[in-house]
């Protein structure tokens, strides 16, 4: 299962590399670029705007074994990608995808199952109160990739 990340890392010793991203996402991956123009290394470039979902789909599904997938994009979008990538078989260790922009986390109310939105940074030692049952919850470090949120335990504080 992929896990969406916050700072690309450029992977080593892959065939091809697949770079996609919005704007902010291909500023983020400037650096990847200048590597693999540096280096000659094979490369594809893609803007999300100039693509509908089913072309995505389309354009990952005839990547060749040996692809390394780069996503670099806002919230939402990153999630749609990567969920498109999990179906077509991309594993962590063939992708990276990068949530750009405002970093807003998803908390999991151990209590009620809902899920609350914090935007911005939060340390563990920062408590939220539940949007569903309203419950003082303090955040752990624990992250569900399916939930694609961090659970939120009781505050004992």
């Amino acid at each position: 299962m992929n896990v969406i990340k916050n700072k690309s890392a450029f992977r080593v010793g892959k065939r091809h590399y697949f770079l996609c991203g919005d704007e902010e996402g291909m500023k983020e991956l400037a650096s990847i670029k200048v590597t693999l123009v540096n280096h000659r290394m094979s490369f594809e470039e893609i803007h999300l705007s100039k693509w509908s979902p089913a072309e995505m789909d389309s354009l990952l599904g005839m990547q060749k074994m040996g692809t390394y997938l780069y996503v670099a994009a806002k919230g939402e979008k990153v999630r749609e990608l990567l969920d498109m990538a999990d179906k077509l078989g991309y594993s962590s260790e063939e992708a990276q995808f990068i949530r750009v922009g405002e970093v807003e986390k998803k908390i999991f109310c151990c209590k009620c199952h809902g899920i609350s939105i914090v935007k911005g940074t939060m340390n563990k030692s920062q408590c939220i109160i539940c949007s569903a049952c309203a419950v003082k919850l303090e955040l752990s470090d624990h992250y569900s990739p399916i939930k694609d949120a961090y659970l939120g335990y009781v505050s004992q504080l």
